[in-house]
């Protein structure tokens, strides 16, 4: 596309993204800008050698990043298709990472028919990083979405790759990129379109069992040197973060905390430090609350507990201090509690609680 129809093309996009309340142009239908330009052309396609997608997700529930790649190469038997996870453990044991992995061989199959509608090596648009600079909204920062992901795609074309950087939806007029360019836009579900067609509509890393959880570990493991070795820089950002605790972190950012593989068990612990002195014969821990789980909520609960010296059962429970968010938990739980009846212990007592995490050690 030479560079006059590259420039009308920008301004037809132009118009269509920043359309006023009186509705949007089509692309097909603005007479003027269709007279101008050219028929365009259709490029002779190149052989697509393989490509690979990396998905970069953040969300402000559950584990805050997940990095994916999903790696589609050509093999004598046909396609295999891989897909490696790289994620903390959760949100509470951030900077233990692990990395999963699936793959499928895909037999007498080409890359191009596993790609399927989206012809990566023959995408008619030179100007796809031009349109997705147009559609960019104003003033949004990349930190205030809450749960989203960006797309790159790396295509094998030839010699060279051709890349497609596809950024959160929600710094895009989309809608309007939408009515612009469908082709473009419908770039954003390449991913899932695969996994689907490779591992099944219903596949997803989070349903896993335990034990395909360790299964898939210790195939990503496998996969870790390739990754560090740079096999898919392409694909990620620059940026080095510590940890991956930013949004826009490389490859070897989000491996700074594997380790191998790790027990994924539950770290979140309750327990009764004082427990040996307070002669109890019931003592129900208490549960530790969702939501002071995603808070990060941690530390010691005092409590003072009232009982009857003749019963041993509670009569009153008083918090005394610890977070807001474990204190209901913890003196819901010790009101259940039984005291040995007739000792030595006098009413009141008082009771320390801690709530933490157990994260695997490195």
């Amino acid at each position: 596309m030479n560079a006059q129809r590259r420039e009308k093309r920008l301004m037809l996009i132009t118009a269509i993204v920043f359309a006023g309340a009186g509705g949007f142009v089509s692309a097909k239908t603005n007479g003027a800008a269709s007279a101008g330009a050219r028929p365009t052309q259709v490029k002779e396609e190149i052989a697509m050698g393989g490509f690979y997608v990396v998905t970069q997700a953040v969300s402000d529930k559950g584990t805050p990043w997940a990095d994916k790649i999903l790696d589609v190469r050509s093999e004598v038997e046909g396609v295999r298709v891989r897909e490696i996870r790289i994620a903390p453990m959760n949100r509470n044991c951030a900077h233990n990472v692990t990395v999963k992995a699936v793959e499928r061989l895909l037999p007498n199959t080409t890359v191009a028919k596993v790609a399927g509608k989206f012809k990566l090596c023959s995408y008619p648009d030179d100007d796809f990083a031009g349109v997705i600079q147009v559609a960019r909204r104003d003033y949004i920062e990349s930190d205030s979405i809450g749960t989203s992901a960006s797309h790159t795609i790396v295509a094998k074309c030839g010699t060279q790759e051709r890349l497609y950087e596809l950024p959160y939806p929600e710094t895009l007029k989309f809608e309007a990129l939408k009515m612009a360019d469908s082709r473009i836009t419908a770039l954003w579900d390449f991913a899932d379109d695969v996994e689907e067609r490779a591992f099944g509509k219903d596949f997803t890393f989070a349903g896993a069992t335990a034990a395909q959880n360790m299964e898939r570990q210790e195939l990503g493991a496998k996969f870790v040197p390739e990754i560090m070795a740079g096999k898919f820089d392409s694909g990620f950002p620059d940026s080095t973060c510590a940890f991956a605790d930013c949004r826009v972190h490389n490859a070897k950012s989000a491996l700074q905390g594997y380790s191998g593989v790790i027990d994924e068990k539950d770290p979140a612990f309750v327990e009764v430090l004082n427990a040996a002195t307070l002669h109890l014969t019931k003592a129900a821990l208490p549960a530790y609350p969702r939501d002071a789980q995603s808070a990060h909520a941690q530390g010691e609960v005092r409590l003072k507990i009232f009982f009857d010296p003749a019963t041993g059962l509670v009569t009153n429970v008083e918090p005394q201090s610890g977070d807001d968010k474990l204190q209901e938990s913890a003196a819901k739980a010790a009101a259940t509690w039984q005291f040995q009846a007739g000792g030595a212990l006098k009413s009141p007592v008082e009771a320390t609680l801690r709530f933490g995490f157990r994260c695997p050690t490195k």
